[in-house]
């Protein structure tokens, strides 16, 4: 079931994987669509991943039913021993990741986040992971085009909630107008990628008061996670920030368990994407 836009640019795109191959690769431009992932006469026993793979803001979609037409059942996965959650922006969502030409522009059906960095460290690691991550968004202020504050942008706003979406919503409710249920889902690692976008206004001028109030905040939700905050893939500029408002956190709450990563920055020849974005060579050497 979809809840989007014909124009391919911003439909929902999905993709379902058994046991780790991808069988579907599909943008959702109808208002509800049904999908065979496999069919035959020998009895098939697997996992199946249905996955969204493009980001809320543009597009939503929600999943009516799955079912098997044989005497088999559906079982949910077991839950994995281990939990990450990953906060970012256009990065961690795979803004025009299957797009190679860095003079184009944003659509999702050439956003996969099954690509990144983040989707694959919690493959690399056996780990069930969740994604919070907008693309042009940041913690003191969303991209800027004039050097303006971009206050429509800032991440922390939605951290409690579902996600966002500009636009669309599924039974009358935007994600953004649903709590999430932190205690659902309690990682073991929190990464933050955020402050790619900051730089469009901050210009490296110190502004790190608005970080360590997100540490406090990850932290007040996520009481026993290990928290990275990293940054560099698209440009370090701000990293020498960050590394200050971690340790100020640090010195602040006593709280050790706090580490800020440089990511090594993206090279022409490992291929630059869609509006100058990492490929998925630059994402697997950050994993």
């Amino acid at each position: 079931s979809a809840s989007g836009s014909a124009n391919k640019d911003n439909a929902a795109r999905v993709a379902v994987f058994v046991n780790g191959e991808r069988m579907l690769d599909q943008q959702l431009t109808k208002r509800k669509s049904t999908f065979t992932v496999f069919d035959g006469v020998d009895v098939v026993e697997g996992v199946v991943q249905v996955l969204k793979i493009s980001e809320s803001a543009n597009s939503l979609c929600s999943l009516s039913a799955i079912t098997v037409d044989s005497e088999g059942s559906i079982q949910p996965a077991p839950e994995k021993s281990m939990k990450i959650e990953f906060i970012g922006d256009s990065i961690t969502c795979g803004y025009g990741i299957d797009d190679p030409v860095r003079s184009n522009h944003f659509s999702t059906s050439t956003e996969d986040n099954t690509k990144t960095y983040a989707y694959k460290t919690a493959q690399q690691l056996n780990a069930d992971y969740s994604m919070v991550s907008i693309s042009g968004w940041g913690i003191i202020s969303g991209y800027s085009g004039d050097g303006n504050k971009n206050e429509s942008s800032q991440l922390p706003k939605y951290y409690s909630k579902l996600g966002f979406s500009w636009g669309n919503a599924i039974n009358g409710k935007k994600p953004q107008d649903r709590e999430w249920d932190f205690s659902k889902f309690q990682p073991d690692v929190v990464v933050v990628n955020l402050g790619t976008n900051d730089h469009s206004y901050t210009n490296n001028k110190e502004k790190r008061c608005a970080y360590v109030s997100f540490i406090t905040d990850i932290r007040s939700k996520n009481p026993d996670a290990k928290i990275i905050c990293a940054l560099g893939l698209m440009g370090d500029n701000l990293f020498p920030y960050i590394d200050k408002a971690v340790e100020e956190y640090k010195q602040t709450t006593g709280d050790t368990k706090v580490s800020a990563l440089r990511f090594a920055g993206q090279l022409s020849s490992d291929g630059i994407c869609a509006d100058w974005h990492p490929s998925e060579k630059t994402n697997t050497k950050a994993a």
